[in-house]
């Protein structure tokens, strides 16, 4: 259930269809008060609420051919956004900006002002008995709001769409990310090798009925799941994992044949997800670099940018243990065993594709030793070599022969930083 709630918080219809929603009750609460309640409340409601029937029509109407102009142009913006975000920064930031609150709540805003506006007129008729009623007072205050509004999304739009806005909102998301994980290490073990308890009697692997990535994980619920029925569960991929069908999702470990289904604690997707996914989160700051170091783009400033932001989020991880997560039970038995993070993999995938699209920008070669400096600060002395031995496979792709003498100066400057730091 909880993994159904997630995919259906992330369609970007949803937000708009509840404000849609809201507002046909609110127009049909109106209506019942203009039909029933209008006459007797008329001496307590101040003039400006009621306005007769053949002025509420043409007012509604008004406002609803406004807002459906309105809806129209931020549709368009929309668009306009997510092609700008498409082929400037990372198509994996597309998703970003669609599942954006303001955007989604001002599409709502917008849709629902219509459809209230719309209900409100359907049943209103000029032989209505009343001859004063309240819904045009309404759908003015809705409209005053729906501009106001519109002025805020406005100021949104053009604060997305710069560069520097984009890769600081990635970061945070990255950072929630890794707080969650930081959290869950912190409540449960991380272990180098996977530790399987030898008193279970049966063994079952469970294939994947589909294709997908591993969107998500209710890792609490997998506890309190395995701790009820009394198994271990083994699952074999991480969150952000793609699996093909029929391989093993997962082992289930038990004193009797058990034949669990888990599909309401997974779930798989055809997309990966930044909001539990570690490593596409960072991915996704890694492309608009890599883009940047496009010779269509050419832009190294946002690349150095993202390059340094990338070396604070990778020496934010070094909390993060390599290996094998073991959930426990109050009892203190294992109950979950889940693939953690490497290290390793998460600093080559993050900086690969920019060693190698950038080896003849000497300012995009600084930054990324920059970055390896920021993240040798955070890591622990057993890490240290890593760090050092990565900085050597940026220093191999390098063109050496064409550098200039202060270009080779500013870069033996970064070389011998790094050698104090590991010495």
């Amino acid at each position: 259930m909880k993994s159904f709630l997630i995919n259906l918080k992330n369609r970007m219809w949803f937000v708009p269809s509840l404000y849609s929603l809201l507002s046909f009750v609110l127009a049909i609460l109106t209506i019942t008060v203009d039909y029933y309640w209008a006459a007797s409340m008329e001496e307590y409601l101040p003039d400006f609420m009621m306005t007769r029937v053949d002025l509420a029509q043409v007012v509604l109407s008004a406002i609803a051919g406004s807002l459906l102009t309105m809806t129209t142009f931020t549709f368009s913006t929309v668009m306009v956004v997510l092609t700008t975000y498409s082929s400037q920064f990372s198509p994996r930031a597309l998703k970003h900006f669609i599942n954006d609150k303001t955007t989604v709540r001002g599409l709502g805003i917008f849709m629902g002002g219509f459809i209230y506006c719309i209900t409100a007129l359907l049943f209103m008729r000029n032989s209505l008995q009343q001859e004063f009623v309240t819904a045009a007072f309404f759908g003015v205050a809705y409209a005053i709001g729906c501009l106001a509004f519109f002025a805020y999304f406005i100021h949104h739009v053009a604060t997305s769409i710069q560069i520097s806005s984009l890769i600081g909102r990635l970061e945070r998301d990255t950072l929630k990310v890794l707080d969650f994980y930081k959290k869950l290490q912190k409540e449960n073990v991380v272990q180098e090798e996977k530790m399987i308890p030898r008193l279970y009697r049966y063994k079952k692997e469970v294939s994947s009925k589909e294709s997908g990535f591993l969107q998500f994980v209710d890792f609490n619920g997998l506890l309190e799941h395995s701790a009820e029925k009394d198994v271990l569960i083994d699952l074999k991929i991480r969150v952000g994992k793609f699996i093909r069908k029929g391989q093993t999702l997962y082992t289930i470990y038990s004193n009797s044949e058990k034949n669990e289904d888990l599909t309401e604690y997974l779930s798989l997707g055809s997309e990966r997800m930044g909001k539990y996914d570690l490593e596409f989160s960072i991915q996704r700051i890694s492309e608009i670099a890599v883009r940047a170091v496009s010779p269509s783009i050419n832009d190294p400033n946002t690349a150095r940018d993202c390059i340094r932001y990338l070396g604070v989020l990778l020496g934010d991880t070094a909390e993060l243990n390599d290996g094998q997560l073991t959930m426990t039970d109050k009892e203190g038995k294992p109950r979950v065993t889940i693939p953690f993070f490497i290290f390793e993999r998460m600093l080559y995938k993050s900086f690969y594709q920019i060693v190698h699209y950038a080896k003849q920008d000497i300012s995009v070669i600084l930054a990324l030793l920059d970055a390896m400096i920021i993240i040798q600060k955070e890591m622990p002395d057993s890490r240290q070599e890593t760090i050092y031995s990565f900085h050597r496979y940026i220093l191999q792709n390098i063109e050496k022969e064409n550098l200039q003498e202060w270009d080779s100066k500013f870069l033996n400057e970064k070389i011998d930083d790094l050698q104090a730091r590991i010495q």
